[in-house]
């Protein structure tokens, strides 16, 4: 017997050193235990003497302040006050355990159950006692165990208990003596180690996730929010199909209980509303509405306000210039971040909502003045006829968008013919009026070619105004190339809008 109790303690131990994973007490739990203690008889002989006493337990925790515990145990048993006796006791018990208080590291339980008990009363020499000898009686009986324990939690997985138990037997035959009809028993005092651990089915943080499941995902079966998000472990897996391992599933900026609970957007999408802004950039960044793709009502998605036209999409009008971000960009092809496009001086919905002028071109009836300044003096900008009669003020400058040249050649076109001749007609009802013009390139060339050109082409202008009667004194030429661009040359539209011939009044 002695060889069994070593190797059990021995096995308990490991138990407690290895099983570092186990829980405290919580429903659904399993422990393995070894007591160690004192025995003394109460029996008639009187004069107990302390004796060693051991037993080996199972326990079962179906929930966490009950149980039931089985086991056995090894000890002796003697007194010598009216007498001598001595015996061996190997009991074996089944206790049922109620706890209170069913957490907190220190926790206090009371126990009772049925035993039936081996004794065998010896004298000095181990010789039976008179009546054992005789066969009066049998060599078990039952017993009743009554007790209460006061359990500390020395890891997770490993108690250490001091434990009370009396005994009472249903026999008066423990010392050999049968005196009064009372019944003998034994006090036991001593400590309980137990190991610990859970099946798989239980749920010690209450998450909904079970043992074998939180192992399953990795989970900390004594946490209920792994990953410190809000949201219950059991939830994420089973109910939002988010990661309980990862407070932000889809990594947009936002923990998933603030998409789940306070935005309403989608724990398991970036982009909830499809605007091409994940859900935090709207909520932390932008202060858009991360369930509205277009949070201004423009007609533009918020991202593309955001990376595509660097519009902004709190704002229908960036600009302010009476259109909506979106209308600039897909109905009218304006800039949205420029409220005049086309630099006329009109904004751009003055142009589409009230002149009816083409934002995009500078003089929308090809006349030779700005729509704006057109409008500013009164005339209709999509009106040639009233461009003739326009005076332009000292110091203003008109670009005229009909004039065109041959390719690399200073050669005018047809067309820019039609546009000069109405440059003619007002000069000739303004007698006053002294000109200067300029002529500008692109960048496409050197730049003593293109300053060549570009004065040539000047020439030119001014040549066929002259052979209509303007005289060559009021009018001054200049070539600037392509230091002067108005546009990106970088584009083949921005090339087009340099290569120009601008007039400016000088006087």
């Amino acid at each position: 017997m002695s060889k069994l109790l070593k190797i059990l303690i021995f096995s308990i131990a490991l138990l407690i050193i290895n099983n570092s994973t186990s829980s405290q007490i919580t429903d659904k739990t399993f422990g393995l235990g070894l007591s160690f203690g004192t025995a003394m008889a109460q029996t008639d002989v009187g004069g107990s003497i302390f004796k060693p006493i051991s037993r080996i337990f199972t326990r079962y925790y179906p929930t966490a302040s009950f149980g039931f515990e089985g086991g056995f145990g090894f000890g002796m048993l003697e007194g010598k006050k009216f007498g001598f006796f001595m015996s061996k006791i190997i009991p074996f018990d089944f206790r049922l355990i109620i706890s209170p208080i069913s957490t907190g590291r220190i926790r206090p339980y009371a126990f009772s159950g049925i035993s039936i008990m081996n004794f065998n009363p010896v004298d000095e020499n181990e010789k039976p006692l008179p009546r054992n000898a005789r066969g009066e009686y049998t060599h078990w009986m039952g017993v009743i165990p009554i007790g209460a324990s006061v359990q500390y939690y020395i890891t997770r997985n490993s108690i250490v208990e001091l434990t009370a138990t009396y005994n009472v037997g249903t026999k008066d035959y423990l010392d050999d003596w049968k005196y009064n009809n009372n019944n003998d028993g034994y006090l036991f005092i001593g400590i309980n180690v137990m190991a610990i651990f859970e099946s798989g089915d239980a749920d010690p943080d209450k998450d909904n996730l079970k043992n074998k499941d939180e192992k399953k995902f990795g989970t900390d079966p004594y946490n209920p929010d792994t990953d410190g998000d809000g949201l219950k472990d059991g939830e994420e897996v089973f109910i939002y199909s988010t990661n309980p391992l990862d407070k932000d599933t889809d990594h947009d900026g936002l923990n998933d209980y603030e998409e789940i609970f306070v935005y309403k957007t989608n724990p398991l999408n970036p982009d909830t509303d499809g605007d091409g802004l994940y859900d935090g950039e709207e909520i932390l960044n932008y202060k858009t509405n991360p369930l509205n793709p277009d949070t201004d009502g423009d007609g533009l998605k918020d991202g593309e306000e955001v990376k595509k036209y660097k519009t902004d999409p709190l704002l229908k009008d960036t600009d302010g210039d009476k259109l909506y971000d979106g209308e600039e960009v897909l109905k009218y092809s304006t800039n949205p971040l420029n409220p005049d496009t086309d630099g006329d001086g009109l904004l751009d919905g003055e142009e589409v909502l009230t002149y009816l002028t083409n934002p995009l071109i500078v003089d929308t009836d090809k006349g030779g003045v700005p729509d704006g300044v057109e409008v500013s003096k009164g005339k209709d900008p999509n009106d040639p006829k009233d461009d003739i009669a326009f005076i332009p003020d000292v110091g203003q400058k008109i670009i005229l968008r009909g004039v065109n040249f041959e390719f690399n050649s200073a050669r005018l076109t047809p067309e820019s013919k039609d546009t000069l001749d109405v440059v003619v007609a007002g000069l000739i009802a303004n007698p006053e009026i002294h000109i200067e013009i300029s002529g500008h390139t692109d960048n496409i060339g050197s730049v003593a070619a293109n300053k060549k050109l570009s004065l040539a082409r000047a020439e030119s202008v001014k040549q066929y105004l002259v052979s209509k009667g303007i005289n060559p004194d009021r009018i001054k030429t200049v070539g600037y190339g392509f230091d002067r661009p108005i546009a990106d040359n970088k584009t083949a539209e921005g090339r087009a809008k340099n290569r120009r011939i601008e007039f400016l009044r000088i006087k």
